[in-house]
């Protein structure tokens, strides 16, 4: 089993989760003449003990994210709850892209199916620009490997040396 890095989440998706908790528990206050003080304080208290643990528990899962190659299957997770599993002979390697996200056409990422969007993290199930399916673990849109799919979901995955990455998905499917 080879395991590949995946780039590490930005700041900037831990800020905008900071940034829900925060409008959470202020989103009270605005009623402030409405309802008193007493009373906005102990909304504010409710969304914040409702809200804190569930943008916590997102956090805390954004890092776990894994790229491993067991002979010839590649295992994506990203984001702890999702999942890309597919056999290296259903991937078109040939026609696999290196660059950054803005660069490569076939992998804008269009409508999230099951996922999540955050600045500095797509993970999970999307579609194309086209209406295709495609898996993404993208946490740097500097650099990513796209590797389109014969059928089914493709993936679009942000790994530490992509042209490394690359090279051994391809010397691994032509291994018998």
């Amino acid at each position: 089993m080879m395991t590949f890095e995946i780039a590490p989440v930005g700041l900037s998706a831990y800020f905008v989760l900071a940034g829900i908790v925060l409008f959470a528990a202020c989103a009270p206050l605005f009623w402030l003449n409405k309802d008193g003080i007493a009373v906005s304080m102990q909304k504010s208290l409710i969304a914040l003990v409702i809200t804190a643990p569930i943008i916590l528990g997102i956090a805390y899962t954004m890092h776990d994210n894994a790229f491993d190659l067991q002979g010839k299957n590649v295992l994506v997770r990203a984001d702890y709850f999702y999942r890309y599993e597919r056999s290296l002979d259903e991937l078109d390697l040939s026609r696999a892209q290196i660059g950054s996200y803005q660069s490569i056409p076939a992998a804008q990422l269009h409508l999230r199916r099951n996922g999540l969007g955050l600045p500095g993290m797509q993970a999970g199930h999307f579609s194309t620009q086209d209406g295709k399916a495609i898996f993404a673990a993208m946490t740097d849109q500097t650099q990513v490997l796209y590797l389109p799919a014969k059928s089914g979901a493709s993936l679009l995955v942000s790994v530490q040396n992509p042209s490394a990455v690359l090279d051994a998905l391809k010397r691994a499917q032509s291994e018998v």
